[in-house]
């Protein structure tokens, strides 16, 4: 989301104070309404930044999702039938309620690797 701000604050700028863009940006709007203000005004290049940097970010999004998933698959296979950590990642649960599972049954590579995957999803 870095990224998008930076593209935002550096395009506020440069585009006229009185347009439905710029009162927009002035009033925190979120960048998708943005894109689609930009585009009706003709800030084409603007909304194409925004735009490709959105979806950047959901790819990175989800393809950071994908690795945890897989790799808790790939643990969950070592863990025994009866294991409640193995029940809630059979189940989908969310990632803190599994990790928090992990802990309590001592499992600290797991909640390790979660963490690790909590922060790369945070930056």
């Amino acid at each position: 989301m870095d990224t998008i701000k930076r593209i935002i604050d550096e395009a506020a700028g440069s585009i006229p104070s009185h347009s439905k863009t710029a009162l927009a940006i002035a009033a925190g709007a979120d960048p998708e309404e943005i894109v689609a203000l930009a585009t009706s005004e003709g800030l084409h290049e603007l909304a194409g930044a925004i735009f490709e940097a959105l979806q950047v970010g959901e790819a990175s999004l989800s393809n950071a999702l994908d690795i945890v998933r897989r790799r808790l698959l790939d643990f969950r296979k070592d863990l025994p039938a009866n294991s409640e950590t193995a029940k809630l990642i059979d189940a989908g649960a969310p990632l803190d309620e599994i990790s928090e599972n992990a802990e309590e049954e001592g499992l600290f590579s797991l909640v390790a690797m979660l963490v690790e995957a909590e922060q790369e999803g945070e930056r």
